[in-house]
C-alpha cells in the first residue's frame, strides 16, 4: 500500500524556504494546518504595517499625508489585516517607524504612483498538473516594454541582508521576475527589480538573464516534487538557531530533547 505524502496546494518562496530549513515545520503548519500556540512575532505585524501604509499612500497617489495614513492604521481606522486587532508596537518598533514611513513616502515621490499594488499571482508550472505558485509582488511598474519590480524589507542593517553581489542570487526577485516575463511576456532584459530596505533607504537592484530566472522556476517546481513526493513520516526536523522562534517548539520532539 503506497503511503500517504504531504500536502502541498502551491508553492511559494516562503513555502520553500520553510521546507529548506526544516520539514517537520512545514508539516506541522502546512500539511497538518496546526494552529501556533505562541505569540505572534513583532516583526510579522511590522511589517504588515509599512506595508499597508504604503500601499495606501501610493493609491493615494502622495496626496494624503502618511502620518496621517500611519496614525489610521495605527488606530484601526484602516485596517491592516481582516479579523485582526490594530497593530501594536512596542518600543523598538515605535521608534524604527517614523523614518521607515519617512522613507516610504520619500521613494514613492521619486518613482511615481502608477504601476500595480500588492500585485497577487498564481500559475501552473506545468499544466496542466496543477502545479501551481503564488506570491504578491509589493510594487509592479511597467513603462512601455520596460518592467520594475519594488520589495520593500524591514530587515536590519547587517549581515543577512542582499547587497550589490549577492542580489542576483535572490529567489524571491528572480522568481517575480519568471512570473513578469510569463504573464506580460516580458524580455527578460527588460526587468529590473529592487530591494528597498526601510532601515538606511538603501536600494539594492538587479537584472536578470533568461537563465536566472528559469532557474527560479526550476528550484520552486523542484521542492513541490519534493515535498508531494516525501511521506509525513519522514518528514525530518532541522535542529538550529531558528528553533528558538519556532511555532511548534512546544509540540517538536527535536526541541524537547535539546
Amino acid at each position: 500500500m503506497e503511503k500517504d505524502k504531504l500536502i502541498c496546494e502551491h508553492i511559494s518562496v516562503s513555502r520553500k524556504q520553510t521546507w529548506d530549513l526544516c520539514q517537520l515545520s512545514y508539516k506541522y503548519r502546512y500539511h497538518l494546518k496546526l494552529v501556533s500556540q505562541e505569540p505572534v512575532q513583532p516583526y510579522f505585524a511590522y511589517g504588515k504595517l509599512v506595508h499597508k501604509i504604503a500601499e495606501i499612500y501610493v493609491q493615494e497617489q502622495g496626496q494624503k499625508p502618511i502620518e496621517e495614513i500611519t496614525s489610521q492604521c495605527l488606530k484601526g481606522e484602516i485596517v491592516v489585516e481582516e479579523g485582526k486587532p490594530p497593530i501594536v508596537l512596542d518600543a523598538e518598533y515605535k521608534k524604527k517607524l517614523p523614518e521607515h514611513v519617512r522613507n516610504i513616502k520619500n521613494i514613492s515621490d521619486k518613482i511615481g504612483y502608477d504601476g500595480e499594488l500588492e500585485w497577487m499571482f498564481k500559475y501552473d508550472m506545468q499544466p496542466p498538473d496543477n502545479h501551481m505558485i503564488t506570491g504578491v509582488i509589493d510594487r509592479l511598474i511597467i513603462r512601455g516594454d520596460k518592467y520594475f519590480i519594488l520589495d520593500y524589507k524591514t530587515t536590519k542593517k547587517g549581515k543577512w541582508r542582499k547587497n550589490a553581489s549577492t542580489i542576483s542570487k535572490d529567489l524571491q526577485l528572480r522568481c517575480y521576475a519568471r512570473v513578469v516575463n510569463k504573464h506580460f511576456g516580458a524580455k527578460p532584459e527588460n526587468i529590473k527589480a529592487a530591494l528597498f530596505y526601510l532601515d538606511g533607504a538603501d536600494l539594492v537592484s538587479t537584472k536578470f538573464t533568461e537563465e536566472t530566472i528559469m532557474s527560479a522556476e526550476e528550484e520552486l517546481h523542484n521542492t513541490f516534487k519534493h515535498i508531494t513526493e516525501t511521506s509525513p513520516d519522514d518528514a525530518y526536523s532541522r535542529v538550529g538557531e531558528h528553533c528558538r522562534r519556532c511555532d511548534w517548539r512546544k509540540i517538536c520532539p527535536a526541541h524537547r530533547t535539546t
